[in-house]
């Protein structure tokens, strides 16, 4: 499935426990409540599975069940672009801001 989310078409509803291939792109974690975090990889699958942010996550996740959402891009350039602008959108609990 796919959500528009600030202007930009993620794939969404990914459990954090999914085993995702190591793509190119930027990622949202969030809740059904709220946004955990921003991020952007070239390696979508090793980054999420190792995350330093992790604790982060579960701790302001208040139990519930953590997704991730996925905007696949090739090009860095581009994505750090997006997960600029999704950080000031999303406003994010972990991470830089």
């Amino acid at each position: 499935m796919t959500t528009n989310i600030a202007g930009y078409q993620l794939e969404t509803g990914y459990p954090l426990s999914t085993a995702f291939n190591d793509v190119a792109g930027v990622y949202a974690i969030y809740t059904n409540e709220r946004w955990l975090d921003v991020g952007e990889t070239d390696q979508l699958g090793t980054r999420i599975s190792g995350h330093e942010r992790r604790s982060c996550w579960q701790r302001n996740a208040n139990s519930q069940t953590i997704y991730v959402a996925i905007y696949r891009e090739a090009n860095q350039q581009i994505r750090l672009h997006i997960e600029s602008y999704l950080r000031l959108q999303l406003n994010p609990m972990c991470g830089d801001k």
